[in-house]
């Protein structure tokens, strides 16, 4: 099943700068790394002579798997070629992939009211509603998604006569058992493909998508041979990426599911390769007093990260880039050809300062920087983080897991999480073991272990001659008390704002604050959405929660007050809307002596407070790092769908948003 995404055929641009920015983009956007870099130089000016520069940023974007880049890009070339058709549908599936479909869909009805009835339309249109389909709560809503996909694609396909929209018609007809329909269509199709292999032979671009549509037809028709036999020469004849294996494996699953039939009988016509997550072991210091990972192990432990990476098949990996296992990681991923994603808890030159420069003969700085001039993507946590406080690293480890589980949920590949670890306990929060423990739970896959332990011990008893440790000279000045720190929490946030509150006549401040606030304190007092704190300036709102499946049920909560609410009938005689945003990160806790009370404070706590102007009117918007913990804890009452990346008031930079909605 392919999705019309393939920029190969757009113009060139007609201009220098115009055709220098396309030529560009087409040479670097094989890979992730290339077109980030690309994107994130580019000039504006040169990318808006021609729409064909943006078109084919997308397009690659997508094909890459990086459907949030995709909607970026796309976002801001609708903003000098608003009106762009090809554009407006690939931002339509860009949201579409991220689980956005409810803006996907309002895309394509506004390009559906303007006329637009090409496939592209019609088949994005019906994705979104087997979308609906999929997660509608009542029979009839389900119906109803069915009956609207199945319309959608059979449009497509009837002014087309395209493959693309008409295998997707055979499937969706198959599912609601109209099966005369379904098998006519599918044979169809079946010589459609088979007719344009002829033509264009295997080495076609088209090759991959016509084989795997061919296999899908014969699923469709109850051959599971053909498919089968399809299916294997689609993956093997030609060189397909994981985002396009992945969509098919998908299908296939569905379809065989829907014949009640084994939903994974096809899946060794698939391979697929897995996201690594990993964390380790830093070189051991050399006033270590015990050996750990002694730096004359480099090279041995670089060799079973290797061999590791190679039995699991990893091409994408996630991890934070200290010395020593982290720093081997990734650049075996970037070895193997793979892309690398690197978060890191604080700044760059403070982390290099704690977690890099222990040997400085060793070039480990020099090999960190180009592992992050090589990485897809590089995220800091927080620039004023404290590096001495566990909770910074222990909130690092949670968003690489729900990083890593984003993206698996957007390419449907397999996570493998890889621990470097000496079998030990370690030293609370952050450590390797607490890491491990925690994986185990979020992940819920079996954590592969390279056991330094016995690496170490193999090492020294085949004669390997440790260094003395480094002694330390013993100073005459008394030893200085430790300063008493207090420690970090990692805690989710929320702040809101009420729209337009500072035009309200003044007389309409007592029934605002009895009215809203009044209600909001009732949903404070709901057990399965209380706060740890709260508090209020004017019209807005401040609250910290243990975690975010507390914060997104809250600010829910908040959000259906104003939409369930005849603010008419009330004493402010007047309708309000809020902007909600929601973040997590460690915070300090700590007692006010003015307030009398316990609060919260730290950079986060900011952060919070910087993404709340950003949300649109009414909505509930998230930071990138709630999103990934949110994906660790699945809540079922909400999810996160993507919703672009902000520029944040007060200098505070960029980030990637999330739009929370009701699951239902």
């Amino acid at each position: 099943m392919k999705d019309s995404d393939d920029p190969s055929t757009l113009p060139l641009a007609g201009d220098n700068a115009g055709a220098e920015a396309l030529s560009n983009v087409r040479e670097q956007g094989g890979s992730l790394s290339g077109l980030r870099t690309v994107w994130e130089s580019h000039r504006r000016v040169a990318w808006a002579k021609d729409v064909a520069i943006y078109r084919q940023a997308v397009g690659s974007a997508l094909k890459l798997g990086e459907a949030f880049l995709s909607y970026d890009i796309a976002r801001e070339g609708l903003e000098v070629f608003a009106d762009d058709v090809r554009l407006l549908q690939l931002q339509a599936l860009a949201l579409a992939r991220t689980g956005a479909t409810r803006r996907a869909g309002a895309i394509l009805v506004g390009l559906r009211e303007q006329g637009q009835d090409d496939e592209e339309t019609f088949g994005i249109l019906a994705r979104t509603h087997k979308d609906f389909w999929m997660i509608a709560p009542t029979e009839e809503e389900r119906a109803h998604h069915l009956r609207c996909s199945l319309a959608d694609y059979l449009k497509g396909y009837e002014c087309s006569g395209g493959y693309y929209t008409g295998i997707n018609a055979a499937s969706m007809a198959l599912v609601a058992g109209e099966t005369e329909i379904a098998q006519r269509i599918a044979n169809e199709v079946r010589v459609i493909c088979e007719d344009s292999l002829a033509k264009c032979g295997s080495n076609s671009p088209e090759s991959y998508w016509l084989q795997a549509t061919a296999a899908e037809a014969a699923l469709v028709s109850g051959d599971i041979d053909s498919a089968r036999l399809n299916y294997t020469r689609a993956t093997t004849d030609s060189n397909p990426g994981a985002t396009e294996v992945s969509r098919t494996r998908s299908q296939a699953r569905f379809l065989l599911k829907y014949q009640e039939q084994d939903e994974h009988a096809l899946d060794d016509c698939f391979v697929l390769p897995r996201i690594g997550l990993f964390t380790g072991h830093m070189l051991d210091r050399p006033n270590r007093p015990a050996p750990r990972f002694p730096t004359a192990l480099e090279e041995t432990v670089r060799d079973e990260i290797e061999a590791c990476l190679e039995r699991r098949d990893i091409q994408v990996g996630y991890s934070s880039l200290a010395c020593g296992g982290d720093i081997l990681f990734a650049e075996s991923v970037l070895k193997r050809g793979g892309e690398v994603h690197i978060i890191l808890p604080f700044d760059i030159e403070t982390f290099i300062e704690h977690s890099v420069h222990i040997e400085p003969e060793m070039g480990l700085v020099e090999r960190f920087h180009r592992v992050l001039d090589s990485a897809a993507s590089v995220r800091i946590l927080n620039e004023m983080g404290d590096p001495d406080d566990s909770a910074g690293y222990d909130f690092c480890n949670r968003v690489l897991a729900g990083s890593a589980i984003l993206k698996s949920q957007f390419l449907g590949m397999d996570i493998a999480p890889i621990l470097l670890w000496d079998g030990k306990r370690g030293d609370g929060d952050g450590g390797t073991e607490s890491v491990g423990n925690y994986w185990r739970h979020a992940i819920q896959q079996e954590v592969e272990i390279i056991p330094m332990d016995q690496i170490l011990a193999a090492a020294l008893a085949n004669g390997l001659a440790l260094p003395a440790p480094a002694t330390v000279p013993k100073s005459a000045d008394p030893p200085v008390e430790p300063v008493e720190r207090t420690p970090q929490e990692v805690r989710a946030m929320l702040f809101a704002d009420t729209v337009g509150f500072s035009k309200l006549p003044e007389q309409c401040i007592p029934p605002f604050i009895r009215e809203f606030l009044g209600r909001v304190a009732v949903i404070k007092e709901r057990c399965d959405a209380r706060p740890l704190y709260v508090n209020t300036w004017g019209d807005a709102i401040c609250a910290v929660f243990e975690n975010v499946e507390t914060a997104g049920l809250f600010a829910l909560a908040l959000q259906n007050i104003l939409l369930e609410t005849d603010w008419e009938t009330t004493d402010l005689k007047r309708d309000i809307s809020i902007r909600i945003g929601l973040h997590a990160g460690p915070v300090y806790k700590c007692f006010d002596p003015l307030l009398g009370r316990d609060t919260y404070n730290g950079a986060h706590v900011n952060r919070a407070a910087r993404i709340e102007p950003v949300a649109e009117e009414g909505q509930i918007f998230a930071s990138d790092a709630f999103a990934a913990l949110a994906a660790i804890a699945k809540p079922d009452e909400f999810l996160c769908d993507y919703a672009g990346t902000r520029k944040l008031p007060k200098g505070a930079g960029m980030i990637s948003t999330f739009l929370v909605r009701p699951t239902h």
